[in-house]
């Protein structure tokens, strides 16, 4: 199986997990604190055309609709579209779209988005910096680019190696019973990380001089933002090990 299908399938595995998550985090604080962060980095142009760059179950395209954006959100597994779509529905937004499509090769015309929002989607990867030169071709010259992401390949190897990946499937086995929690799952994903050229760059170091190669020049940037502004202390866990970071990029312009 090529790697990239290998990636579809373990995420699509966890689509239901994802779609359930996700409507409660709408009902949350992660909700509040999301929205509150990225209303800070929004264009000051209206209307926004907002692009949700692995939408999952919709979370973060419906905390973009709700900030006034005009969404489109895609994702590769057309699993994980389908929680997304059933969650628009639950919560009565009838105004947004869902495209099933590779994040590496975008179906868009060039300058198509003001606002692209991306988390924890370029670590998953085949070509993460073809992704960040799609996204950029796609952004709209003064538009901006905000990914959340983190090196998490790194976290799992150091959970690989003190024996930390067999304790968290003992833990989530006695949370819930679904299969994202047992150890197969845990190591399919260690090892797919793992094989990801992203995961020997030191992030988001990696990230800056992409986009700077590419023409971008300014930048917002925090290294732990659960710490750092949502005021989240993360447990001893590959989020731990490797804190999430959100990167701000604004495309110059013409």
């Amino acid at each position: 199986m090529e790697i990239q299908e290998r990636i579809n399938a373990y995420w699509s595995k966890r689509a239901d997990e994802f779609g359930d998550a996700r409507y409660t985090d709408m009902q949350s604080k992660k909700r509040e604190d999301w929205s509150k962060l990225i209303a800070q980095h929004l264009p000051e142009r209206r209307p926004i055309r907002a692009l949700d760059l692995g939408t999952g179950a919709g979370f973060f395209s419906f905390v973009m609709r709700d900030l006034g954006c005009q969404v489109t959100g895609i994702d590769y597994s057309e699993e994980m579209l389908k929680n997304a779509r059933r969650n628009a529905e639950r919560l009565g937004y009838d105004d947004m779209t869902f495209l099933q499509m590779d994040a590496q090769d975008l179906q868009f015309e060039d300058e198509s988005f003001d606002f692209i929002y991306t988390r924890n989607v370029t670590w998953t990867l085949p070509d993460p910096a073809k992704a960040y030169r799609e996204m950029l071709r796609v952004l709209a010259p003064g538009g901006k680019l905000m990914n959340a992401d983190a090196n998490y390949s790194a976290g799992f190897k150091i959970m690989d190696e003190k024996g930390w990946t067999e304790k968290a499937a003992e833990h989530a086995n006695t949370q819930y019973t679904h299969p994202a929690g047992s150890l197969e799952m845990l190591r399919e994903r260690n090892e797919l990380a793992a094989s990801l050229y992203i995961a020997k760059e030191s992030r988001p170091i990696w990230d800056l001089r992409l986009l700077m190669a590419n023409g971008v020049e300014r930048f917002w940037l925090d290294l732990d933002v659960n710490s750092n502004i949502f005021g989240m202390n993360a447990p001893k866990t590959s989020l731990k090990l490797s804190p999430e970071f959100v990167l701000v990029a604004e495309k110059g312009m013409k």
